[in-house]
């Protein structure tokens, strides 16, 4: 599908009428303003004092209001920004973390694409023949992975960085610096490569989340950095939320809900982390339009606008049977993600905590061979994936592509979704991924293999998922 003019008029309509979810867009912030932000504020603010006292003395309402109008303090808007140059400072910042955060997410689902069609795709062709056996094959990949994800992860312990990690220092009081993205933003982008390309069923959304907050952070600390310390940590969290909302709309194409999701993800309960939500609502809102534009006008112009899916052959449920079909889903899944927790718990402690030396070892050996523990549990969780998914092929990878085949009714092969694989892979499956659930059993079967195999990666800490 073309990129059209009609498609590229609402894109720029909403960047340009992003200025109005905050009246911020008023003062430009010039070069000699922009690194001198923190003596002006101590200024502000006594200046801001004295006007309180004089009013409070005098009793002139109308000549404070005046007065406090034309001094130059800094005021908060309803959007969370200031109104004064910091906030343009800040909205132009989030528009420069959106273009950077959607150049590393065209860049990486490039690379990862290519990545999945060479190993999927390529290596099967090279391998057909008489001996070709499927599930050797998915079984070898599968336990492959494990091993190098055991390798990679021992070796970059002390440089890796989860969406735990992130939701751990932005859902906290305290510091809010993210660490260094010299150190951290290639081992996160190349760990979850890994887990992605060879088919573990956690997706690479969270580490785009992590990527985009590291970008935006280190942006923040190069603009700020003249800046007290005070507010440098503010604007690097609020361009740390604009970073993750702005990799997660590259790689979903979902402008607003990568804003929301941002704020959300460090938020202990239903809704948005208040403090994000009163500070960078704005600057993740722009960061996410930002990043759209530049993929769909520069970086993938020829794409359809609307995220991963095709809705086109949905059908519509009548009132009644949504509301009865919304209500029994929201219990099930209620219940199924109590049992996926369990789960996962029972998984992690067997594999982790476990003792696998004898009782009279010294506590020395297990430090001496501390390295070995990631790369067998690796491997033997690729082992086990590789086993289910060879049986059903629909778990491998994370969730496009059996999602797509719930939307159209069954109607659409796994063959023919962005992650389908070959009927030469899947010939020994037990259900058939390109043709429609012959029975409930059928179904049944495959839900319960996805749920196991997302546990499995979950519980060996392959990074991704949401």
């Amino acid at each position: 599908m073309r990129y059209s003019v009609r498609n590229s008029s609402f894109l720029l309509l909403l960047l340009v009428g992003g200025q109005h979810v905050s009246s911020s867009f008023h003062v430009t912030l010039t070069k000699d303003s922009f690194s001198t932000v923190s003596g002006i504020s101590t200024t502000k603010r006594s200046r801001r004092n004295s006007l309180n006292l004089d009013s409070a003395k005098n009793g002139k309402e109308n000549t404070f209001r005046t007065t406090l109008q034309t001094s130059t303090a800094l005021k908060v808007s309803p959007g969370g920004a200031m109104v004064d140059g910091g906030s343009d400072g800040i909205m132009k910042a989030s528009i420069i973390v959106g273009v950077l955060t959607a150049t590393m997410g065209y860049l990486y689902g490039k690379v990862l694409s290519f990545c999945l069609k060479t190993v999927w795709h390529t290596f099967p062709r090279m391998l057909q023949g008489d001996s070709f056996n499927p599930t050797y094959f998915i079984t070898g990949i599968c336990t492959l992975g494990g091993l190098l994800m055991g390798v990679l992860s021992s070796a970059l312990s002390s440089s890796t960085f989860t969406v735990a990690d992130f939701v751990s220092i932005f859902s906290s009081s305290g510091d809010k610096s993210l660490p260094s993205i010299r150190v951290y933003l290639l081992p996160l982008l190349l760990l979850s490569l890994v887990t992605s390309t060879f088919g573990f069923s956690v997706g690479p959304e969270a580490p785009m989340v992590c990527a985009g907050a590291l970008i935006g952070a280190s942006a923040a600390r190069y603009f700020y950095r003249n800046d007290d310390a005070s507010t440098r940590i503010d604007n690097e969290e609020t361009l740390a939320y604009a970073g993750a909302s702005g990799a997660l709309t590259a790689f979903m194409g979902i402008p607003v809900a990568g804003s929301i999701f941002a704020l959300e993800l460090t938020s202990s309960h239903a809704g948005m982390n208040e403090a994000g939500g009163k500070k960078a609502l704005s600057s993740t809102i722009i960061s996410s339009i930002a990043a759209l534009v530049v993929l769909q006008a520069v970086l993938d112009p020829f794409s359809a606008v609307g995220g991963h899916f095709s809705y086109g052959l949905c059908g519509a449920l009548a009132g009644r049977t949504m509301i009865a079909t919304a209500i029994a889903c929201g219990a099930g899944g209620g219940l199924l993600g109590t049992v996926f927790h369990k789960l996962v718990a029972v998984i992690k402690n067997i594999s982790w905590t476990a003792s696998i030396y004898p009782k009279k070892a010294s506590t020395n050996a297990n430090k001496n061979h501390s390295w070995q523990r990631p790369v067998v549990v690796k491997t033997l969780i690729g082992l086990l994936v590789g086993l289910l998914s060879s049986n059903y092929p629909q778990t491998l990878f994370w969730g496009e592509g059996s999602l797509q085949t719930v939307i159209s009714g069954q109607r659409t092969p796994f063959i023919d979704t962005k992650h389908g694989l070959s009927q030469m892979l899947t010939s020994v499956a037990r259900v058939n991924p390109n043709l429609p659930f012959e029975s409930a059993g059928a179904a049944a079967q495959v839900g319960i293999a996805k749920l196991v195999a997302i546990a499995l990666a979950c519980a060996g800490k392959f990074p991704g998922g949401e």
